[in-house]
């Protein structure tokens, strides 16, 4: 069985518990904190609200790790357990050895045994990934377009602010967004400063978040994509440059671009599609007035054909920063003259 919404795998997780759980979970999203919440919820429910211990959770990294060494673990029985938590993290990683090991496992597993794969992407067509559909639970998470993760971060927060007694003001929770972008983890650290800062204070006001969460490199992320939707070379490579040098990771550099482009990609397409200032302004709330103007020019001016394939530039240069061996500097002014191009 698949779920394609977190709400609905922990619905079917409490459901499940404390009896009922599957053999074999894959938990499977780009996003890593999406990840994360799937796995703590599975975890804490399997093991009853307890800590984990080595007597019942063992964790593996799919890219360092052999299949005798994790068959050894699935097969032991276990006898001051219930259900023991097997999870193999990066499962994506796995080689031949192991996945072969691993589809021979699914056919008749240790009941004893909770076995969880954890991955960012497995290929849907595979054999391995039917049979963990077949015999297992999957969570499938689909990526989620930059305006759908920009709405669903703002009410996430407003939710994790309300479950400690806290009211998250929207336009907080915007503010929130537009200064640190939608990376959870980082924004739950900042929501959790926060709420330490008012104290015994109810709300949470835009003002509190401009005098104590930190701005981070997206204002700079911001510069650079206007650069590129202006198709300014020059200023696009020196300021690509200059975020390198702060050390800001190629990858991360990489992922706030194409949240960029496809914001602008969704502007440019609804005013293709006949629409004007109301209905950007409509699913995109933070856009108003200059702001509005600012995106909806930039839009324009750069136009669908070069969105769609500065998308498809942005993945290229992603791809050979994980799986080549070339200078992070390289990769990035060679996409910075596609992009301006």
């Amino acid at each position: 069985m698949k779920y394609t919404a977190l709400g609905a795998f922990e619905k079917h997780l409490q459901a499940a518990s404390p009896h009922n759980f599957a053999d074999v979970y894959l938990l499977m999203s780009e996003d890593p904190y999406r990840r994360k919440q799937g796995l703590e919820k599975l975890t804490s429910l399997v093991l009853q609200g307890k800590p984990p211990s080595h007597l019942t959770y063992q964790a593996f990294d799919g890219e360092r790790m052999s299949a005798t060494t994790l068959m050894a673990e699935l097969n032991a029985l276990g006898f001051l357990a219930a259900k023991r938590l097997v999870v193999v993290s990066a499962a994506e990683a796995l080689d031949k050895a192991v996945s072969t090991a691993l589809e021979g496992y699914l056919t008749s597993p240790n009941r004893s045994v909770c076995l969880v794969l954890v991955s960012s992407g497995l290929h849907r067509g595979s054999s391995f990934y039917k049979k963990l559909e077949k015999q297992g639970i999957v969570m499938d998470l689909p990526e989620e377009k930059s305006w759908e993760k920009e709405k669903s971060v703002i009410e996430w927060l407003m939710n994790q602010a309300h479950a400690q007694g806290k009211q998250l003001i929207p336009r907080a929770a915007t503010a929130m967004v537009k200064r640190m972008g939608t990376d959870q983890m980082l924004l739950e650290q900042e929501l959790n400063k926060l709420i330490c800062y008012v104290g015994k204070g109810t709300a949470i006001q835009e003002a509190d978040v401009g005098a104590i969460c930190s701005c981070s490199d997206q204002e700079n992320t911001w510069q650079l994509g206007e650069a590129i939707f202006n198709r300014e070379g020059s200023a696009a490579v020196r300021i690509a440059r200059s975020q390198l040098n702060q050390e800001t990771p190629l990858i991360a550099l990489l992922r706030q671009l194409r949240s960029q482009f496809q914001t602008e990609f969704q502007v440019c397409t609804l005013l293709k599609q006949g629409g004007g200032a109301a209905e950007i302004a409509h699913e995109f709330p933070y856009m108003r007035g200059a702001i509005l103007e600012r995106h909806m020019k930039q839009a324009q001016h750069y136009g669908l054909d070069r969105f769609r394939k500065g998308l498809l530039a942005i993945d290229e240069a992603e791809m050979e920063a994980k799986n080549s061996a070339l200078d992070p500097e390289f990769i990035l002014d060679v996409l910075m003259v596609k992009l301006t191009t």
